[in-house]
């Protein structure tokens, strides 16, 4: 019977090894003073002795121990002196974590030896008590124990208080995921979309479209954004009012172009690019405008050899005007006047040098755009 109940308790003990978590603590030692309370039928009287115990902690809540009691000088009932001992091997499961206070269960097996044969064989433990916190290592305990004996015919009890402590090892846990705080909220003061570290226009009206600069949108370009402009679409670089609408001529404009050609020559050299622009510039800022290159000669030479020149230099204008600047065809004519249009005296050099001149004359048709 004997054999069977230890197999019993290891069984149950390696049970208990196999539900704990794998994260060991480390060793326990324990002492203390405990009271053997003998059932009624057995033939030895109570006994007071010391025990020691030696154990291991498989995790915050499971361990095992082996106790052993020297019971020396037992007297007997029929007050003979005999010695004996006692050896257990219980599982613990406390209800709080260890190097708390907390309630703790028992159960083993145990055996009993001694020269009395009513004290000598096999027990089954059950066990409660109470572990109280003295450090995180220290603790003190009291409890009892039942001991069932005799094929459990008899029932022994063991109460005892005692120090437990701890040795070394470190409780392997779980890494905690540690969250990380939520980044805080960016503002975003216009609620436009864009935050105001990427904002460069602050101060958006509620509604407006912006690009990813938080800036308003300008479709057409024309400097006015699209939650101000009354006239979309504007033709690019076109000169507009504060509504986003074109401004129109009201009068014709004469631009003098101060361009020059080589005697009899009717080549445009490039030096004179940026004069010819500045016709270009006025009629992409007035887009409904046409322009009109006139072609002037002095005096000297015949009258039709003077209007033929001064027709292809009035042409190489305008194609210089067209090809060069973008300017659409049919917004360019270019007439030549020969020498029939003079501003100035022929009889003199500098009168004829005024004569020979090239002239843009700008024109339109609308007054106003809406």
């Amino acid at each position: 019977m004997s054999k069977k109940l230890l197999q019993l308790s290891l069984l149950a003990l390696c049970s208990n090894y196999a539900i704990a978590n794998e994260d060991a603590t480390g060793v326990i030692l324990s002492a203390g003073s405990n009271h053997f309370i003998f059932d009624s039928s057995r033939t030895v009287r109570d006994e007071n002795d010391l025990y020691l115990g030696f154990g291991y902690q498989f995790n915050s809540h499971w361990s095992v121990e082996v106790e052993y009691t020297d019971l020396s000088d037992i007297q007997t009932k029929n007050l003979l002196h005999v010695d004996g001992e006692f050896t257990g091997l219980t599982g613990n499961y406390r209800f709080n974590p260890r190097g708390t206070d907390s309630w703790f269960l028992r159960f083993g097996a145990g055996n009993y030896s001694s020269s009395v044969n009513d004290l000598d064989g096999s027990a089954i433990k059950f066990g409660l008590g109470y572990d109280v916190a003295i450090s995180p290592k220290a603790s003190f305990v009291i409890g009892s124990d039942l001991h069932m004996v005799n094929e459990f015919t008899d029932a022994d009890f063991m109460p005892y208080v005692g120090l437990k402590y701890f040795f070394g090892g470190t409780q392997k846990s779980t890494p905690v995921q540690q969250k990380m705080p939520p980044k805080p909220k960016e503002l975003d003061g216009d609620n436009d979309g864009v935050v105001d570290r990427l904002d460069r226009c602050p101060s958006t009206p509620a509604g407006a479209s912006v690009d990813s600069n938080g800036c308003e949108i300008d479709s057409d370009k024309d400097g006015v954004v699209d939650s101000k402009d009354s006239c979309a679409n504007t033709p690019a670089g076109a000169k507009v009012d504060s509504k986003g609408c074109r401004l129109m001529l009201k009068e014709n404009v004469s631009i003098a172009l101060n361009v020059k050609f080589a005697n009899n020559s009717d080549l445009v050299s490039d030096e004179f690019a940026s004069e010819i622009g500045k016709v270009a510039s006025f009629m992409r800022e007035y887009p409904d405008t046409k322009v009109t290159i006139e072609g002037h000669t002095d005096s000297r030479g015949a009258a039709a050899y003077n209007q033929q020149l001064s027709q292809k230099r009035a042409d190489a204008v305008k194609n210089y005007l067209i090809q060069n600047f973008n300017i659409d065809a049919s917004r360019v004519n270019a007439i030549g006047y020969g020498e029939a249009k003079p501003i100035a005296d022929n009889n003199t050099a500098d009168g004829r040098a005024t004569n020979r001149r090239v002239q843009a004359e700008i024109q339109t048709t609308v007054t106003k755009a809406q």
